[in-house]
């Protein structure tokens, strides 16, 4: 009967050991390269995303609404403009919605992101200055920043919108 060493049973223990780390390590290599090649995707899919809700909510906003006299019992669509001017009886609508019932504008304007609507121009709403309608970014992951223009008593005006996830 042959006798086996101790020298040639640490060898095969630290063989196994080699391969179960080899495997580890490989295994590992593959999930980050697999990782790192899909992030980049998603990214790109979350802006394309929050850019198209951007465009919705302002090409809803500086549009005439429906009906065209809307209310927050009658509205479909909500838009603050009569003959491409900002009406401030639907901005003052708008405004008071959006305060009472914030989620209910994003049903309306179908987006899951949040957004924020702004003039460059210190808007009035019951001889009150607003600053914006909608929930200002305090805290967010992407934002992004669209800008529009329209007249705002009887002014050329910028309109901007936040949107962010």
């Amino acid at each position: 009967m042959k006798k086996i060493s101790k020298k040639s049973k640490h060898a095969q223990a630290w063989g196994m050991d080699l391969i179960v780390a080899s495997v580890i390590f490989t295994v590992g290599l593959v999930a980050f390269y697999l990782y790192a090649l899909n992030r980049p995707g998603e990214a790109e899919e979350t802006i394309d995303s929050l850019f198209y809700d951007g465009n919705v909510v302002a090409s809803s906003v500086l549009s005439e609404g429906y009906p065209q006299d809307w209310n927050s019992g009658s509205v479909v669509m909500l838009g603050i403009l009569n003959e491409n001017r900002i009406n401030e009886t639907k901005l003052e609508r708008f405004n008071n919605f959006a305060k009472s019932d914030y989620t209910k504008t994003k049903t309306i304007f179908n987006i899951r992101a949040n957004y924020y609507f702004f003039l460059n121009e210190t808007m009035l709403i019951n001889s009150q200055p607003v600053e914006g309608i909608g929930s200002p970014p305090i805290t967010y992951e992407n934002l992004i920043k669209i800008t529009r223009f329209t007249i705002y008593k009887e002014k050329p005006t910028s309109a901007y919108f936040y949107v962010w996830k």
